[in-house]
């Protein structure tokens, strides 16, 4: 019976390297990340479809729909500013990170001042504009420096592997 057992334990690693040899496997977390991006784009369609209709058919809050339809146009320009700016080949070739980060937070403010507006997000007094602005700048001022804490640490990794392979270069 333990035999048995071990046999079948065996049969399940082997089948499993030769998965991950293949390239087949996939780890817990990847399958939760493809889930909750596929959970999230239903959603998100189903909403804009939701909304699109209500809106067309005149029943329900016009407010609320025309908030749901801005908030994931949002959400839908986030990811295109941020292929085109960090994926499109030739801004990647021709502009510096630090230009395309720039240029993405630029767009990206422009866009949600707008939907903010279009989608009233913000009641009509200065405070609450004031307040809007202030929180972005707050959002992209930590998220520029938890980025830049993250590329110098990945940066020194490299340059220490570099460092590895020219000492091993240098030995042969």
């Amino acid at each position: 019976m333990v035999l048995k057992k071990q046999q079948r334990q065996n049969d399940c690693n082997e089948a499993f390297e030769k998965e991950s040899e293949d390239g087949i496997s996939i780890t817990t977390a990847e399958i939760l990340q493809k889930g909750g991006f596929a959970g999230a784009a239903y959603f998100t369609i189903i909403s804009c479809v939701y909304s699109v209709i209500a809106l067309l058919g005149n029943f329900g809050n016009r407010q609320n729909n025309i908030l749901v339809l801005t908030i994931a146009l949002a959400g839908i320009s986030m990811g295109i500013f941020q292929q085109l700016w960090f994926n499109y080949q030739p801004c990647i070739l021709r502009l510096s990170y630090w230009k395309r980060y720039l240029g993405f937070n630029v767009c990206l403010f422009i866009t949600l001042v707008i939907l903010a507006y279009v989608g009233e997000w913000l009641p009509n007094i200065l405070e609450a504009w004031i307040s809007f602005v202030g929180v972005y700048l707050v959002i992209l001022f930590v998220s520029t420096l938890f980025f830049n804490r993250e590329f110098k640490q990945e940066q020194l990794a490299y340059q220490k592997a570099f460092e590895k392979y020219q000492e091993t270069r240098r030995s042969q």
